[in-house]
């Protein structure tokens, strides 16, 4: 007669084999979780950094966006609800560049890089978004990876990035 029930050792086997399913389970999604891209929400920037940003925001940005970044006229608000839904799940590189290459109005891509950054860290700062210890990077490449979140992510949870179609005449506002 054959014994067709499972031997100690193939039940073993099984529970072992199911063990190693879970933790390899467990990993990728911790990996996952980790991997994520850094958020606007990740401290940065520094204070010092936002207070060179104020300084050149003062001379060359406030005469038509206020000394409160609330915007005049047909000139848009620089913080609240409306300028981060305006940003949301774009990169601080894509402000940064949009600044750059647009402002000042009257006289645009006169402002240098290290200057646009200093001035886009005031933006984040004004906007309640967390400064840490590290300077924001004056390298676009590094600047690419950061999201604007308008809403901090939970931690923990994998980032989601929604990505939503760009229409070029979306942030023609901001001019």
């Amino acid at each position: 007669m054959i014994d067709h029930a499972p031997s100690r050792g193939s039940r073993g086997l099984a529970i072992a084999g199911f063990s190693l399913w879970g933790l390899l389970a467990a990993a990728s999604v911790l990996h996952a979780q980790s991997a994520s891209p850094p958020s606007v929400w990740d401290g940065i920037y520094t204070a010092a950094q936002a207070d060179r940003g104020k300084t050149v925001y003062s001379g060359h940005c406030a005469k038509c966006h206020g000394d409160d970044l609330g915007g005049r006229d047909e000139v848009p608000p620089l913080t609240g609800s409306h300028f981060m839904a305006d940003w949301e799940s774009q990169s601080v590189a894509d402000l940064v560049q949009r600044i750059r290459s647009t402002m000042p109005l009257d006289n645009p891509g006169t402002l240098g890089g290290v200057s646009v950054t200093d001035v886009v860290t005031y933006l984040l700062q004004q906007n309640s978004l967390p400064a840490g210890s590290v300077e924001l990077p004056n390298d676009a490449s590094m600047q690419s990876v950061i999201r604007i979140d308008a809403v901090q992510p939970l931690k923990g949870a994998p980032a989601a990035r929604q990505e939503r179609p760009r229409d070029p005449a979306e942030h023609s506002r901001m001019t």
